[in-house]
């Protein structure tokens, strides 16, 4: 039997006027990264498979209608892709301001806090709630006994890159999302607590979280979650 070459072969494809020598099989997201250039994402991480479900990655494709998800794209050869565009800008401006009308952070972890993904990315494309809008926190924070592990899903975006990461880099399968439509959130097992679902308190789901909606809990001086340190992405996303 021959050796299937596939993923080795290289392919050339234009990314914003830019020739870019790639390999066929790796998605546009990957060749723009490998040429460094960055395209915003929140679902992705490279670590984990591509679920394409947050739309932040969308870029436009010449010859094809509307717009594809980098994250999910495989790239063909002599493509031509572009990552800014001004409907691509009004996309993402929407996507983030879609999310944050679901999205309430109690303050508790104070200032001094590293900027999370997500909030780098409503800054950067000035995402904004409407005048008069202002979500109310659906879910208890700490809604969760787990004696490691801080959550607040009042913060969750639904990219499930702590769904995949349980099953992926930690084999546990202790994430998933449960219920429909707008009452859609993660779920540890059968909607139970996190213990319950076998959950090992390992921290992967807070490592991976683009939104700090998990927080791994390692006590201060300071009383509450305020002096408590949540760990960054074991790799960069």
């Amino acid at each position: 039997m021959g050796t299937d070459n596939s993923n080795t072969t290289a392919a050339r494809i234009i990314i914003n006027d830019r020739s870019v020598e790639t390999r066929k099989g790796q998605t546009i997201l990957e060749a723009a990264r490998n040429a460094g250039i960055l395209i915003p994402t929140l679902c992705y991480h490279k670590d984990l498979s591509p679920s394409g479900s947050c739309r932040l990655c969308m870029v436009e494709i010449e010859g094809r209608r509307g717009q594809s998800a980098a994250c999910t794209t495989e790239i063909d050869e002599a493509m031509i892709v572009r990552t800014e565009t001004p409907d691509l800008f009004e996309t993402r401006r929407t996507v983030l301001e879609l999310l944050l009308r679901n999205y309430v952070d109690a303050g508790y972890a104070g200032t001094s806090r590293d900027e999370t993904e997500f909030m780098r990315w409503v800054r950067h494309y000035d995402a904004r709630l409407p005048e008069g809008v202002s979500p109310a926190a659906r879910y208890e924070v700490a809604g969760d006994p787990n004696p490691f592990v801080w959550v607040d899903l009042n913060k969750c975006i639904l990219c499930t890159r702590c769904v995949r990461a349980c099953a992926e880099v930690q084999g546990r399968f202790v994430w998933g999302v449960g219920y429909r439509g707008d009452d859609a959130k993660i779920v540890a097992g059968l909607d139970s607590t996190m213990l319950d679902a076998r959950c090992e308190s390992c921290g992967a789901c807070a490592a991976y979280c683009p939104t700090a909606h998990w927080t791994t809990k390692w006590r201060s001086p300071a009383a509450g979650p305020t002096g408590w340190w949540s760990p960054r992405a074991p790799t960069a996303v």
